[in-house]
C-alpha cells in the first residue's frame, strides 16, 4: 500500500505539501479516531474515482485501485468503521457503479440477488393499507360511469401519514429507510383512531369482525336496553310521572324560574336591523325540539306570548339549562312570523309528527316506574330523574356482565385470528395465537371488553409487521447460496412493484396454491397485472384539488409514477410564482399543467412503443384537453355551431323578444344559463348572459379559426362548454400561456396530443422547466445536473461547504452572462463543465417554461410599459421590460457516441440527440431498476440490466417489456442472507 500511496498520493499529501489540509505519509502514527476518519475520506475518494484528480496523467489501473480500496476496507472493517457501505446504498450514489462495466457483458455471469430485507412501507402503501382496513372505498364518475378509485384518501378517520417520501426528483422509495421515533409517535395516534373506527365498523356490520359481536353481545344488548329506556323517558317522562304520582306530580317539581331577557341595547332612537332568519335560527335539532314543544302546547285563541310561556315552562321542568332556554325564547319572540313560514315551507307537519305515548312492555314499565319511585327526590327536574335511573341500571348491567365471566376462549381466539387477517392478511400462527390470546384476556380483564379489544388492535397496528414489507428467501439454497422468495413474499413484492395495494385475489390464490414458484409463474402474473385496465387510480391528490383537475389513470399506478418521479415535473407545484410575471392566474393554471403532463406520459405508456425515445422527443402535447378526444371534439363542434348560427345576425342588439325567436335552437344546444323553457323565462332577461357567450365565441373565431377551445365564456358555477373526465367543470384555460398560445388566436386541436411549436419531449414541457427553475429565473445548473445524472448516468459532486453558490445581481446582463462570471472560473469549472453546457441549451425557455428568443431584464430601471393588473383570460398581464437576446447554444458530452457528442444549437437539438443515445436509454433503465427493486444496482445485476435493455429494444421500445424483464430476473426472484 505504501508503494501505491507514494506513486499516486504523496505528491500532494506529504510533509511538503498538504492539499485540502490532508497528509497521508503519517497515517500509521495518527490516533485511532483520526486515522479511521482519514481512511473513510480516502475510501470515498478512491471508490468514486475523485482522487487522484482526473487531470493527473498518472492514474491507478483498475487492479491497483481495487488493491487500494480492499486494503482501506479491511482496515476500517477491523473497527466496523466504514461509512461507504451505507452511503453507496443511498439513491444519490447509484450512478457511481461504472455504467460501461455494467453493460459491457463482462459481469453477466455473476449471480444476481437482492439481500433478505424488511422494507418500510411507503406513504402510498400506508394510505392503501388503511383505506382497505377501514373499508374506505372511494368512487368517482369517470367518462360518465361510476368507478372505484384507489388513491383518493378522504377518509372519515383522522390519520396522519408518517411515511412521506423525500421531495427530490428520481427514485424516492428505497429499502434503506428505517423506522424512527417520529414514525412511532405518529403511529401511536393513528393506531388509537384506527382501532376506534374498526370497533365502530364491527358494530355496524357483524361480518367485519364477527368475534367482536360475540364478545360484545351481552354489553350491546344492555346498551340497547339503556338507549331504549332513555329515549322513552326523554319523550314521555312527564306522562310516566303523572301515572305514578297522579295529581301529586306537579308538587314534586321545583319552583318555576323564568329566564331573564336581556334589555335591548340603546340605539339613540335609531331602528334596529334584525339579523336574517338563516343566521339567527339555532340549528336543525333545536328547531325540531322547538317545533314539537309548540305542537304540544298551542291552542286556538291563545297568543304567541302564552305559547312561548308554556314552552319555556316545559323546558325548565325537563332540565334544560338557562342559556339554552333563553336562546329559544329570544328566537321565538323575535322570529315567530318567519318561523311559522318556515314550518309551512319545509313541511314540518309531515316530517316531525307528534310523539304518541305508548307504554313499554309490562315488565319494562314496572322496572322504569320502580326506578323513578326509588330515585326521585322532591325538587328534581325530569332530566335529573332520568340520569339517576340510567346510572342505576348501568351499574346493574355491569355487575351482570362481571357475574357472567370473561369471553370464552374460542371467542378470544377467533378475535385474534380475525384481527390478524384484517391487519396482516394472514391467520396467526399457533405461537402468535397463544401469545395474543393471553394478552387480549389481560386487556379485557383490566379495561373491559370494548377497550380491551381496541387495545389489541392498537398493539398489532404498532407491531413492525404492519409497517414493514418482508422479502425473504425460502427453501433450498442454490450453489450461490441464493433462495427464491417465498410465494407469499413474492406476491407482495409483485403487487407493490406495480401498485400500492396488497395482492389481488388472483395473485393471492397463485401464492396460496403453489402457482408462484417459477419464473414463468412470475411472468404470467406480472403480465396479467400490466394488462389490467379495470382499476382506476388517483395520480396526485394535490393536482386533483387544484381547479377540479382530473388526475386519474387506469394503468398500474407505479408504472406512471416511475416516469413522474424520474422527470420530477410535479415538483413545480410548491414553487412560488408571481401571477403578474406569468401574465395571468398562475396558481389556477399550474394544476392543469401538471395534470396534462401526467396525461401525456400516460398516453405514451398506453401506446407502449419507443417509450423512452418518445418521452424525450415527442412534438405532440396536451394543452387544455380532457384526454377524451371524442368529447372534446363534440364540445368544439357545439361552439362552432352556435357561433355560425348567430354570427350574421344582429346578436349584439338582441332584446329578450329577439332571443325568444331562437328558442328551439337554444334549447337544442343548451347554452349555459340561457334556459328559455317554461313560463318563467318571461320574468328574467337572459340577453346579457347570451351576449357574454357570443362575445367570447366571436373572440375565438373571428380570426378565421376553424375550432375553438371550449372554456367557459364567463365565471359561473357548473359544467360550462366542456367537462373533465370526472364530470367536473373544465377550468384553467390560461394553461395555454405556458405554451405561448393566445386564446384569441388559436385554432384549437380537439384531437390531442397535438403538435406544439418549439417543443420536443418532456424536457421542453413547461412543467419540467418550471420544476427545474427558481422562483424568478431559470436555472441552467439544475437543468444540466438533471441531464448529467438522469440521462447520461454521470455524477456531480456535492457543492463544497466552503462555496457560496450565489449568482450576482446585474440587471444589465442575461442570467447566462452572470452565471459564466462565477461558474467558469478554474476552481468551479471542473464540476460546472458537467452541468452548465447542458443547461444552457434550455435558456430558450424562461422560468415559466415559455419559449423565448429575448430575455426580459425584469427590474424597475428597465421597465418600458406597465401591463394591466386584471383582464380577461386571453390578455397578457405582463409588464414589458428591456430585453437582451438569449444564447441557447450548449455542448453535449458523455453519450459515448462521437456522432452525438458535440456542440448543440438549442434545447431541441440537444433532446433530439439524447433521444438517439444508447447510453441515455440504458440510464433510464438503470433508474427503472432502482425504482422497481428499491435499491441501487451493483455489478452482479449486470445481466438483469442487459436483459431489460435488450427486452426493450427487441419489443420495439415497450416499457412493459422492461418491467416484465425486471420482475422475472434473478435480481427480483432471489434473496440471500447477509
Amino acid at each position: 500500500m505504501d508503494v501505491l500511496l507514494d506513486v499516486y498520493c504523496y505528491a500532494c499529501h506529504d510533509e511538503d505539501k498538504q492539499k485540502g489540509d490532508i497528509r497521508l505519509d503519517q497515517l500509521a502514527s495518527l490516533s485511532q479516531d483520526a486515522r479511521l476518519d482519514l481512511l473513510n475520506k480516502m475510501q470515498e475518494q478512491i471508490f468514486f474515482e475523485e482522487m487522484p484528480p482526473k487531470k493527473k496523467k498518472s492514474q491507478p489501473t483498475p487492479t491497483e485501485r481495487k488493491q487500494m480500496t480492499a486494503w482501506i476496507s479491511s482496515e476500517l472493517k477491523k473497527h466496523a468503521a466504514s461509512k461507504l457501505e451505507d452511503k453507496i446504498r443511498m439513491p444519490s450514489y447509484g450512478n457511481y457503479v461504472d455504467h460501461d462495466r455494467l453493460f459491457s457483458g463482462e459481469y453477466k455471469d455473476l449471480k444476481a440477488f437482492t439481500p433478505d430485507r424488511r422494507w418500510l412501507i411507503s406513504e402510498f402503501i400506508f394510505d392503501a393499507k388503511f383505506n382497505k382496513l377501514l373499508n374506505h372505498k372511494p368512487t368517482q364518475t369517470i367518462d360518465g360511469k361510476r368507478q372505484s378509485v384507489i388513491g383518493d384518501n378522504n377518509r372519515r378517520v383522522n390519520l396522519t401519514n408518517p411515511f412521506l417520501l423525500p421531495t427530490n426528483t428520481g427514485v424516492r422509495y428505497y429499502d434503506t429507510t428505517t423506522l424512527n421515533g417520529g414514525h412511532l409517535l405518529t403511529m401511536l395516534t393513528n393506531a388509537k383512531n384506527a382501532a376506534t373506527h374498526m370497533m365502530y365498523l364491527a358494530k355496524r356490520d357483524r361480518r367485519y369482525l364477527p368475534a367482536v359481536d360475540g364478545i360484545m353481545a351481552k354489553e350491546n344488548g344492555h346498551n340497547g336496553t339503556l338507549a331504549a329506556r332513555e329515549s322513552f323517558l326523554n319523550k314521555f317522562i312527564e306522562q310516566v310521572c303523572n301515572e305514578i304520582y297522579q295529581g301529586k306530580n306537579s308538587s314534586l317539581l321545583p319552583k318555576l324560574e323564568r329566564v331573564e331577557m336581556k334589555p335591548a341595547a340603546s340605539t339613540s332612537g335609531k331602528e334596529i336591523k334584525k339579523a336574517p332568519f338563516h343566521s339567527a335560527q339555532p340549528g336543525n335539532a333545536e328547531l325540531e325540539l322547538i317545533y314539537r314543544s309548540m305542537l304540544k302546547h298551542q291552542k286556538n285563541g291563545e297568543s304567541d306570548a302564552q305559547l312561548i310561556a308554556k314552552c319555556e315552562k316545559e323546558w325548565f321542568y325537563f332540565g334544560d339549562n338557562e342559556r339554552k332556554i333563553q336562546a329559544r325564547v329570544t328566537f321565538l319572540k323575535n322570529y315567530m312570523t318567519e318561523w311559522r313560514a318556515q314550518i309551512k315551507q319545509h313541511n314540518y307537519e309531515k316530517k316531525h309528527k307528534p310523539h304518541v305515548y305508548s307504554p313499554l312492555k309490562e315488565d319494562e314499565m314496572l322496572l322504569v316506574k320502580k326506578a323513578i319511585t326509588q330515585h326521585r327526590k322532591k325538587g328534581d327536574r325530569y332530566n335529573e330523574i332520568i340520569s339517576k335511573c340510567i346510572e342505576d341500571w348501568s351499574q346493574g348491567f355491569v355487575q351482570e356482565r362481571i357475574d357472567a365471566g370473561p369471553p370464552t376462549g374460542k371467542l378470544v381466539t377467533d378475535l385474534v385470528d380475525q384481527v390478524f387477517i384484517k391487519l396482516f392478511e394472514r391467520p396467526a400462527t399457533s405461537e402468535e395465537s397463544e401469545k395474543y390470546v393471553l394478552l387480549t384476556r389481560s386487556y379485557i380483564k383490566d379495561l373491559g371488553n370494548n377497550k380491551g379489544m381496541k387495545k389489541l388492535i392498537q398493539t398489532l397496528i404498532l407491531s413492525s409487521e404492519f409497517v414493514y414489507r418482508s422479502e425473504f428467501g425460502q427453501g433450498v439454497a442454490d450453489k450461490s447460496n441464493r433462495k427464491m422468495l417465498s410465494p407469499r413474499d413474492a406476491s407482495y413484492a409483485i403487487a407493490y412493484a406495480l401498485s400500492d395495494s396488497s395482492p389481488d385475489k388472483e395473485l393471492a390464490e397463485a401464492a396460496k396454491n403453489g402457482k408462484l414458484n417459477t419464473r414463468e409463474d412470475y411472468k404470467r402474473e406480472v403480465t396479467r397485472l400490466l394488462k389490467n385496465r379495470n382499476q382506476f387510480y388517483v395520480v396526485d391528490e394535490a393536482v386533483q384539488r387544484l381547479q377540479d383537475t382530473a388526475s386519474i389513470t387506469n394503468q398500474p399506478i407505479r408504472k406512471l409514477r416511475f416516469f413522474r418521479e424520474f422527470f420530477g415535473y410535479q415538483k413545480m407545484l410548491p414553487i412560488f410564482k408571481d401571477n403578474k410575471r406569468f401574465g395571468g392566474n398562475y396558481d389556477n393554471s399550474k394544476g392543469r399543467l401538471v395534470g396534462e403532463a401526467d396525461r401525456l406520459v400516460d398516453h405514451i405508456l398506453e401506446n407502449d412503443q419507443n417509450v423512452i425515445e418518445t418521452l424525450l422527443h415527442t412534438e405532440k402535447f396536451y394543452v387544455y384537453h380532457s384526454g377524451n378526444n371524442e368529447a372534446m371534439t363534440e364540445s368544439t363542434k357545439r361552439l362552432r355551431k352556435i357561433y355560425d348560427y348567430f354570427k350574421d345576425k344582429d346578436w349584439k342588439n338582441f332584446e329578450m323578444d329577439d332571443l325568444l325567436k331562437h328558442k328551439d335552437f337554444l334549447d337544442e344546444v343548451k347554452l349555459h344559463s340561457v334556459d328559455l323553457k317554461g313560463p318563467e323565462h318571461k320574468k328574467r332577461d337572459r340577453t346579457k348572459v347570451f351576449k357574454q357567450h357570443m362575445t367570447s365565441f366571436a373572440l375565438r373565431f373571428d380570426k378565421g379559426q376553424k375550432s375553438a377551445a371550449p372554456y367557459a365564456a364567463y365565471s359561473s358555477h357548473g359544467v360550462h362548454n366542456a367537462a373533465t373526465r370526472t364530470g367536473k367543470k373544465f377550468r384553467a384555460e390560461e394553461v395555454t400561456k405556458f405554451f405561448n398560445i393566445s386564446l384569441d388566436d388559436w385554432d384549437y386541436p380537439a384531437v390531442q396530443p397535438a403538435k406544439v411549436a418549439h417543443r420536443k419531449g418532456m424536457l421542453t414541457h413547461p412543467a419540467w422547466l418550471i420544476a427545474h427553475s427558481q422562483n424568478t429565473e431559470t436555472d441552467p445548473v439544475i437543468r444540466g445536473k438533471w441531464i448529467r445524472e438522469k440521462l447520461l448516468a454521470g455524477t456531480v459532486p456535492d457543492v463544497p461547504i466552503t462555496v457560496d453558490a450565489v449568482i450576482p445581481e446585474d440587471h444589465h446582463k442575461t442570467l447566462r452572462g452572470r452565471l459564466v462570471d462565477v461558474t467558469e472560473k478554474e476552481a468551479c469549472w471542473k464540476c460546472h463543465e458537467r452541468m452548465n453546457p447542458l443547461g444552457y441549451a434550455f435558456e430558450s425557455y424562461d422560468d415559466f417554461g415559455r419559449f423565448r428568443t429575448q430575455e426580459s431584464l425584469e427590474h424597475p430601471d428597465n421597465l418600458i410599459k406597465k401591463g394591466p393588473d386584471k383582464a380577461a383570460a386571453h390578455v397578457d398581464l405582463r409588464d414589458i421590460y428591456k430585453t437582451l437576446p438569449v444564447n441557447p447554444k450548449g455542448h453535449l458530452s458523455g453519450t459515448g457516441d462521437k456522432n452525438l457528442d458535440g456542440d448543440v444549437q438549442d434545447a431541441l437539438d440537444l433532446v433530439a440527440r439524447l433521444a438517439k443515445s444508447e447510453r441515455v436509454r440504458q440510464s433510464v433503465i438503470r433508474y427503472a431498476f432502482r425504482y422497481f427493486m428499491g435499491r441501487n444496482e451493483v455489478l452482479s445485476d449486470s445481466k438483469t440490466l442487459i436483459d431489460a435493455d435488450q427486452a426493450y429494444v427487441k419489443s420495439g421500445g415497450s416499457f412493459d417489456a422492461v418491467i416484465v424483464s425486471f420482475l422475472t430476473s434473478d435480481s427480483f426472484l432471489y434473496r440471500k442472507a447477509q
